[in-house]
């Protein structure tokens, strides 16, 4: 294809080609493709999410060839973008013109910055991002732990007393866990605050409530932390865990309550089948990265985060 791409909006009717060029880009295997499916359109869904106006198509000869998602965040001013293209209209600029169509949306909106998240080995996309004035400002380490049946037998990171452990309930916990979330993030890099509706929003998405654990105080039963794994089936039967978020009120810190909550979401997922679990934690969050490498997980890779200032 040599004719230059046009960048449009979203519409509904484009959702299919939307996710086959994504699951095309990002590599989804094709045993995974039916629930993915499901969960981009749940995320389209979200409150906020407003897909007409923050999902951009390139078309070159009335085939997609590309996408991009503006993920937009007023309360933390900025709007994170995701794009892609396909391979074999690479080179030809757009990657460039979707990147371009997202800084509009940002300045549209209003907020101080645009953002990327780029894996470590897409080099060519690093390079797109510094040839487009961007900064690398952020890198978070992926994290992997295998779980060993005589390491979570035991108990080996028990509750502390006076705190319990169950799983979510839906139509109940959600303003809890916003509350306990919202507090224990607040100030953190990324972290843009959550309402119980998205977080019902997010918790249906994923269909897996049992797979949030509520941590509480016993005698007033309050929430004071959790955990939120899920479970990625693989081809052949293999599943991967993952520890998507876990936190803990800050009052509530000192005690042991980050730990024995995240080791109780291991013994869940170990519980669930999975052979590995992977999570991501920002490179300058200490405190979490102590944790979790006493936990047994070891950095398998990195994530890079770039910044664009949107200001004219």
């Amino acid at each position: 294809m040599s004719d230059a791409a046009e960048i449009r909006n979203f519409t509904w009717n484009d959702f299919d080609s939307v996710f086959d060029t994504r699951a095309a880009v990002t590599g989804i295997p094709a045993a995974d493709v039916d629930e993915e499916r499901s969960h981009f359109r749940a995320r389209l869904e979200l409150p906020g999410a407003d897909p007409l106006d923050n999902v951009f198509v390139a078309e070159q000869s009335g085939a997609v060839v590309g996408c991009a998602i503006a993920a937009v965040e007023p309360a933390i001013g900025r709007v994170v973008g995701e794009f892609g293209v396909l391979k074999g209209a690479r080179g030809q600029g757009v990657g460039r013109a979707l990147l371009a169509r997202l800084e509009i949306r940002g300045a549209e909106a209003g907020v101080a910055v645009h953002q990327v998240n780029v894996h470590h080995a897409n080099k060519r996309l690093q390079t797109v991002m510094i040839a487009a004035g961007y900064e690398q400002i952020r890198t978070f380490n992926e994290l992997k732990y295998r779980p060993a049946p005589a390491y979570l037998e035991g108990d080996y990171r028990p509750l502390p007393a006076g705190v319990t452990l169950r799983p979510f309930v839906v139509g109940s916990d959600e303003a809890s866990l916003a509350s306990v979330q919202n507090a224990a993030f607040e100030g953190s890099f990324g972290f843009a605050p959550n309402t119980p509706e998205q977080i019902a929003g997010y918790v249906a998405m994923r269909g897996a409530p049992e797979d949030i654990l509520i941590a509480e105080d016993a005698e007033s039963g309050e929430v004071i932390g959790y955990v939120w794994t899920s479970v990625n089936e693989g081809e052949g039967g293999d599943s991967t865990g993952m520890i998507e978020m876990t936190g803990v009120r800050p009052d509530q810190r000192g005690r042991g309550v980050g730990s024995a909550v995240i080791a109780a979401g291991l013994r869940h997922l170990r519980e669930r089948g999975v052979g590995a679990v992977d999570l991501e934690v920002d490179g300058e969050n200490l405190s979490a990265r102590r944790i979790y490498k006493d936990l047994g997980f070891k950095k398998t890779g990195e994530q890079y985060w770039y910044q664009k200032s949107l200001a004219v």
